[in-house]
């Protein structure tokens, strides 16, 4: 999450040279990158909750909302960065990756770890 509001912060109007390769990448690929982002963040919490002990489904249905309720937080942030908006595409985005990552989260636990729903 530290890595999300990270990249969040980078002003998209200009900056620093050391960051041209991110300003620089095209507006297409830098809005594909929401999926396995958000995929990722919800499969670690999705990890971290079932490690915890928790119930499957219940990690599914708390990693799902926090991965997108964060992401809400995140576009809303990001009107406020020079450059940058916050956008329904990206929360849609977002939340595909979300949903992607606990999808083949539930299926590695399922199929290699034996966890039922």
């Amino acid at each position: 999450m530290i890595l999300i509001f990270i990249l969040s912060s980078v002003p998209m109007d200009g900056g620093p040279d050391n960051i041209a390769f991110l300003t620089n990448l095209d507006p297409g690929l830098q809005n594909l990158l929401h999926i396995p982002l958000y995929g990722s963040l919800a499969f670690l919490w999705l990890y971290a909750f079932v490690s915890s002990g928790l119930l499957l489904r219940k990690a599914i249905v708390l990693s799902i909302l926090i991965t997108i309720g964060y992401g809400c937080m995140d576009e809303f942030y990001q009107s406020f960065v020079p450059g940058r908006y916050g956008g329904i595409l990206d929360i849609l985005l977002n939340s595909l990756g979300a949903a992607a990552g606990l999808f083949l989260g539930t299926v590695w636990y399922r199929r290699f770890r034996g966890y039922q729903l």
